[in-house]
């Protein structure tokens, strides 16, 4: 019998399995709040952030809305999110994934190559770097 979810664990490579599930859930939220940002008008990553410091929020929702309406600049093309529910991870996903999973271990190595890798520009990176943070300090209000 083949099992989804275990496709989906070992695509996401965390050590435990209740990591593993909790970082799914978030993915899952992520993909939820993704449909309702798609109705919105894009904002640039510098404005997304400005925005927070104006506005003294500091919500994970709020964080997350900034990166998902911002990601489309940062990546240089519209990332692919799956529909909520769905266990297979998209290569954005996955990489969303492992840059949250960075911060919440405090992996700057880790943080600053899954950065570069896929952000071209110093200055966004820099941006996406202040809004992953904010996100993952208040990730379990998500």
């Amino acid at each position: 019998m083949h099992d989804k979810n275990l496709k989906t664990k070992s695509a996401i490579k965390t050590l435990g399995s209740v990591e593993s599930d909790n970082l799914l859930n978030i993915i899952n939220k992520l993909r939820f709040l993704m449909i309702s940002c798609r109705i919105e008008s894009r904002i640039s990553l510098d404005e997304a952030c400005k925005l927070i410091q104006v506005d003294k929020k500091k919500s994970a929702r709020f964080f997350a809305y900034g990166i998902l309406r911002t990601l489309t600049e940062a990546l240089g093309k519209p990332p692919v999110f799956r529909l909520p529910g769905e266990t297979n991870l998209s290569f954005d996903e996955k990489w969303l994934a492992k840059l949250i999973t960075s911060f919440r271990q405090n992996d700057n190595i880790s943080i600053k190559f899954l950065l570069s890798s896929r952000v071209e520009n110093l200055n966004k990176r820099s941006y996406i770097y202040f809004l992953v943070d904010g996100l993952v300090q208040d990730i379990d209000s998500l």
